[in-house]
């Protein structure tokens, strides 16, 4: 069976664990007939979600980061109960986010542990993948092969009183290697790519592991993990995601933190630190000082807004327009245009995207025609309108509120002054469905398995439109405040007119 060069590229990214230069990857992908720069090969990796930018200029990948490196995990009693442990969220940011929990595979002096199936309490359950955001822990959840009777549609994605998930059997470790309750279980991935992790029990009451010494140790270490989180607040941000958060700070300070004494993270945020919880941040959760808002700005980004203040007034709201729209997605609006059976598909993509009462340049719609032209006649060739009526529905709405959303953004960034003028909390929720519906549509346009999810996305879509009208309105009469205040009232000279407005800046 071949793979594909891109398939390859992605391989590499997987199982690498050197770090390297964006000019070696340029070697590497140009052995595998990609042809491909410098500067082309550096956004490739910027792109990347399995890549770290390292201080020094070079990369590492996810998997080169936390290959070996060691963690812990407490089982809690509920699971000690019924002799069922469950990674969740558990083993993050070790293993690779996107991997469903009970996909993982675990080896004791290489012997696979054998899973098994446990039903637990909903609120117990959510508590197990928090790290994911409590937004997304029902949908991990519902993930899990043991609840594939789960209809999570029907019931708005609330979950049941109980469920089902599928951990280690605890029996095992017990009679093979003398778990008992309270122990904790020492683990480092030995495969990333291919989710395999060693462990190891360690007993409670085994002096040289939890008292004494190591014992104190283990409370250092809380505390130096509470301070790390801190200056990463300072520096950071709240930053993408709690994955991010977590990789940030682990993988910076690993020679401190990934250490046989160490402690989990469940412990620390829900016995040790009174600094740092979880934090609702705009429509979704981050960790964070307690008590606080989740700021939207700060050191970390201030710089940045005011430099992409500077940027933009250098090019025209049209070509920053074009510029911001994705190649995937204009094949979207192409399959919509089909869908639709629109036959104009210029007219048809020109109206999607010149809906801010701005018109592009002759030779701006003549370069756009001639891509699109040539999308359109590969697109059409394999297009099958019957085959597409659950997913042309789902691609349609996907659009009609990313085209709403990305209007609203481009008005923001571009039309408006600096950005930290905005209410912050209904920027971030913009910025949030921004980013979720793109991709969204990026799903749709490259994953062949999405039609099975698209009543799910019908209804997450729907929860995208109820937030977007919320916060659409504030940040309207925002941006109007701003425009108006881009106009200056100043003195004529003697002989004109006794007052003279002058803008700013022209778009």
């Amino acid at each position: 069976m071949g793979f594909s060069r891109e398939d390859l590229a992605e391989k590499f990214l997987r199982t690498y664990l050197k770090p390297f230069t964006a000019k070696e990857m340029k070697k590497i992908l140009n052995t595998l007939g990609v042809a491909a720069s410098v500067d082309e090969t550096e956004d490739f990796l910027y792109s990347s979600p399995n890549v770290l930018e390292l201080a020094d200029g070079r990369f590492i990948t996810h998997a080169g980061a936390f290959t070996g490196e060691i963690f812990s995990i407490v089982p809690t009693a509920a699971e000690a109960e019924q002799g069922v442990f469950v990674p969740g969220d558990r083993c993050m940011p070790f293993v690779e986010s996107d991997r469903i929990s009970s996909t993982l595979r675990f080896y004791v002096k290489g012997k696979k542990v054998p899973s098994k199936i446990g039903t637990f309490d909903s609120d117990d359950a959510i508590d197990m993948f928090m790290l994911y955001g409590e937004e997304y822990a029902p949908q991990y959840i519902a993930a899990d092969p043991a609840n594939s009777g789960m209809d999570m549609i029907s019931s708005d994605f609330e979950l049941s009183n109980t469920v089902r998930l599928t951990g280690l059997d605890l029996n095992y470790l017990s009679e093979k290697h003398g778990y008992r309750k309270g122990d904790r279980i020492l683990c480092c991935v030995t495969d990333w790519n291919a989710g395999k992790l060693n462990m190891m029990v360690l007993h409670s009451d085994e002096t040289r592991f939890d008292k004494g010494e190591v014992g104190e140790r283990r409370i250092e270490w809380f505390a130096e993990l509470e301070k790390k989180f801190l200056e990463s607040f300072e520096r950071c941000g709240p930053m993408t995601s709690i994955e991010e958060q977590l990789m940030t700070v682990f993988f910076e300070n690993r020679k401190t933190l990934c250490v046989p004494y160490c402690g989990s993270m469940e412990e620390f945020l829900f016995r040790h630190t009174k600094k740092i919880s979880f934090q609702h941040y705009g429509v979704e959760t981050r960790i964070w000082r307690k008590g606080e808002d989740v700021p939207a700005f700060g050191a970390w980004n201030t710089g940045l807004a005011v430099l992409n203040n500077e940027l933009k007034r250098k090019i025209s709201f049209a070509n920053y327009t074009l510029a911001s729209i994705p190649e995937f997605v204009y094949d979207q609006i192409l399959l919509n245009s089909l869908y639709q059976h629109k036959t104009d598909f210029l007219k048809f993509t020109l109206d999607f995207i010149c809906r801010d009462d701005f018109v592009l340049e002759d030779f701006e719609v003549q370069a756009l025609a001639l891509s699109l032209k040539e999308r359109y006649a590969i697109l059409q060739k394999d297009y099958n309108w019957f085959a597409d009526q659950t997913l042309g529905n789902v691609r349609r709405k996907a659009l009609e509120l990313y085209g709403a959303v990305s209007s609203l953004v481009r008005k923001i960034d571009f039309l408006g002054e600096l950005i930290l003028n905005f209410p912050s909390q209904e920027v971030v929720i913009l910025a949030q469905l921004h980013g979720h519906v793109l991709r969204m549509i990026e799903s749709i346009s490259s994953d062949p398995a999405v039609e099975e999810n698209a009543d799910a996305l019908l209804l997450s879509l729907d929860g995208m439109e109820w937030n977007f009208e919320d916060i659409k309105g504030v940040l309207e009469a925002s941006l109007e405040k701003q425009k108006l205040s881009q106009f200056k009232v100043i003195k004529a000279s003697a002989k004109g007119s006794a007052l003279k407005i002058q803008k700013d800046r022209e778009v």
